[in-house]
């Protein structure tokens, strides 16, 4: 419940002006239940308070078409550090089961992100960011083939960055656009967490 509650106090300063209904790709029957238990929480919750009930109502009327799931993944951070090579980069990349990435589109040029987090057999909201979601959509249309470029959202502590083939080529992109080879992408993770390795021995916390 505590993340749900960090949900509400960043989205409670969002305006919401009603969801683009374009049509989506077609969702799974995993993604499906996704949506259909965020819809039963909100609908739990939904009047209980008065700061949250428009986000709730919201939550609680979305629509299959209105969502599009990120593939979302998880950087092993052991697996890497072991052989931190663009091969192992790649294979280092899981997909979590406990966690799920949502972009909700409302007019044609506003899309939000959505985390939410499972737990026990309920998923709940956790995250919102405004931002990230039109950060992610900028970067996917900028993407000449965007259905074979492979397109990948990774998160690596509270670093997240950007996967995908264009031009037949492995290309990394951070969250102010920077461009990264896969060697580039290597050397700045195996940085980090040397650094954060090194603090852990003196006891101390590395903020990223």
């Amino acid at each position: 419940m505590n993340s749900f509650i960090q949900f509400l106090l960043v989205i409670s300063f969002i305006c919401y002006d009603g969801i683009d209904p374009s049509p989506q790709k077609k969702l799974t029957k995993k993604q499906k239940g996704i949506i259909e238990s965020l819809v039963s929480f909100a609908d739990s919750l939904n009047g209980k308070t008065k700061s949250s009930s428009i986000i709730l109502t919201k939550i609680a009327t979305l629509k299959n078409d209105n969502v599009e799931f990120m593939p979302f993944y998880h950087l092993d951070i052991d697996k890497f550090y072991k052989d931190p090579t663009p091969e192992n980069l790649l294979l280092s990349l899981y997909q979590p089961d406990t966690l799920a990435m949502l972009l909700l589109r409302e007019k044609a040029d506003t899309s939000y992100l959505l985390i939410v987090q499972k737990q026990n057999s309920h998923w709940i909201p956790n995250i919102l960011m405004q931002d990230f979601g039109k950060n992610i959509q900028n970067v996917k249309d900028k993407i000449p083939d965007i259905k074979n470029a492979d397109f990948k959202i990774f998160q690596f502590e509270h670093l997240y960055f950007y996967s995908y083939i264009n031009k037949k080529e492995q290309i990394y992109e951070d969250m102010r656009g920077n461009i990264l080879t896969p060697k580039m992408m290597c050397n700045k993770l195996f940085t980090i967490i040397d650094a954060i390795k090194e603090a852990a021995e003196k006891g101390e916390i590395l903020y990223l």
